[in-house]
Parts: structure tokens; C-alpha cells; sequence
């Protein structure tokens, strides 16, 4: 059994929380949240089972600590935790994005052995209350270690052990896979919602009262955290516009057959996309 910090117990971090715990594998876990209400509600389903005020000495004996917060804050907790630990104690993520890993500043963090991973697992919910343990399970981890990572077994064990499929790939690759099946599709219904509630109020109330399951699912991926995908947006920006821009082409070259009654085209898109979507299914 090992000790472990959760720094952020949000939906992922006390869901993580939940199940090291039943599955015997942590022997006590801290957490840290600078969102007071969230620490307490970690508590309270029993995620973690000792608070910290800060992030100070108190962790630096813990085997794992995992940062859980959104992407844009993990670099300055980095920085905290580089004062704070020794290569004992191996540092690892929840993020959408890992490409800043490689960034130099945190490069200079000679004192941490990271490990960066991305359980691929989540709802349109947030917050410790919204937590439960089977949100990792026979779903897909990726881990995107470092050049100086070491313990990357340790890391990989511990997902496997939690119901996880695990696999290893650079983190410029990863980043260029999320942009594509995760960042896209999310900024496309924040998009979408956001043009349909342009139209007028007597429209508005219809669509809602009308809305058929496409739309509903936009709706459902629209309401993820506010917080959380701004910083993957940004922070994956060169991948995320590189395949925006494949997109709009696509969507262009799409309005135009439509505009033009290209029957036989539209078709054989839709067809394939159809073909794509059983070959997904399959796979997973």
C-alpha cells in the first residue's frame, strides 16, 4: 500500500480517491483544494481521508502525489511541489494536454520525477460530489513520460490495477490524438449551443421544447467545467488549431455539396462516416 496526495479532488481526483481506496491500494491519502466547499465534500464521501491547508512539508513522505486541477495551474504547483519533495516521491496528472511537460522551466525541476498520465474518463459533471469510483474503469490511460521519468512502471501499475487499460506515447502525439477525438468535438458544442440560442425568443423555446437526441448530446458535452476546458483550449492551441483548421475545410467542402445537390457525394460521406463509427464501436 502507498500514501498519496490529491491535489484538486474534483470529479477525477475523488474518483481516484474512492478507488485506491477500494481497492486496498493507498494506506492513507491527502488532498489539497484551494476550493474550500470541494475539499469538504472530498471528505465527506470519504475520497481522502486527511485535508491540508497548503501544500507544505507534510506530503514530502508520500509515495504518489497526482496533481488533479485543471491544466492551466499544473506548472505552478510544479513549481511549489519542486521546494517541497525529493525524486522519492513520483509526481503525476490527470491532464487533457502534456505537451507543456516538455516545456524548459519544467525541465529546471530537477528535484521531481514526473510521470505525466490521462485516464480518458470523466462526465459533463464537476466537483467532488459528483465523484465515484467507477468512472476509471475499462477505460483507456495514457501515460506520455518524460525523458528523465523514471518509475513509469509504478505509475502504470497503479491504472491497471484500478480497472484501466494503459498506453505509453510522447506527449506531442497525444496532444495532437486529443485534439482530434476530445478538443474538437467539445469546442464544436460550445459552439453549437451557443449559435442555436442566437435565434429568436418564440425559436429559442421551440428548439428546447423540440430538441432530438443530436442536439441533446451537444448540450450534455456543453455543459462541461467552464474552467477546465478554457485552459485545455490554450494550452493545446497549435494542435487544436491545426486540426480546426482540417475541420473547416472539411465543413466548407460539405456546405457546398449540400448548396450544390451533390446527392451522390453527400451520401458516400455520410456512408463512410457510418462505417467509421462501427469500426469505433468495434474497437472499443
Amino acid at each position: 500500500m502507498k500514501s498519496f496526495t490529491i491535489i484538486g479532488p474534483g470529479l477525477i481526483g475523488a474518483s481516484l480517491g474512492l478507488i485506491l481506496k477500494k481497492k486496498k491500494l493507498a494506506s492513507v491519502i491527502y488532498g489539497y483544494d484551494v476550493n474550500k466547499d470541494n475539499l469538504k465534500d472530498a471528505i465527506q464521501i470519504k475520497a481522502i481521508d486527511k485535508k491540508l491547508n497548503k501544500l507544505d512539508k507534510e506530503i514530502s513522505e508520500c509515495d504518489v502525489v497526482f496533481i488533479c486541477t485543471p491544466v492551466g495551474k499544473t506548472k505552478k504547483i510544479l513549481g511549489k511541489l519542486n521546494k517541497i519533495l525529493t525524486k522519492k516521491t513520483i509526481v503525476s496528472d490527470v491532464g487533457s494536454v502534456k505537451g507543456f511537460f516538455e516545456d524548459k522551466d519544467i525541465d529546471s525541476f530537477k528535484n521531481l520525477n514526473i510521470v505525466p498520465s490521462h485516464p480518458i474518463a470523466g462526465t459533463e459533471l464537476s466537483g467532488a460530489k459528483n465523484a465515484f469510483s467507477k468512472l476509471f474503469e475499462k477505460k483507456w490511460c495514457i501515460l506520455t513520460p518524460l525523458i528523465n521519468s523514471t518509475n513509469v512502471e509504478t505509475i502504470k501499475k497503479i491504472w491497471q490495477e484500478i480497472g484501466m487499460k494503459v498506453s505509453i506515447m510522447s506527449p506531442q502525439e497525444h496532444d495532437k490524438i486529443m485534439s482530434i477525438t476530445s478538443h474538437l468535438p467539445h469546442l464544436i458544442a460550445f459552439t453549437i449551443v451557443g449559435t442555436a440560442f442566437k435565434l429568436s425568443k418564440q425559436e429559442k423555446n421551440k428548439l428546447l421544447n423540440f430538441s432530438a437526441g443530436g442536439f441533446k448530446d451537444f448540450t450534455r458535452i456543453g455543459s462541461s467545467d467552464p474552467e477546465m476546458w478554457k485552459d485545455i483550449f490554450l494550452s493545446n492551441k497549435e494542435h487544436l488549431m491545426t486540426t480546426l483548421s482540417l475541420f473547416l475545410n472539411d465543413l466548407e467542402n460539405f456546405a457546398s455539396l449540400i448548396k450544390n445537390d451533390k446527392t451522390s457525394e453527400i451520401f458516400k460521406i455520410i456512408r463512410r462516416t457510418k462505417q467509421i463509427r462501427k469500426k469505433i464501436i468495434k474497437l472499443s
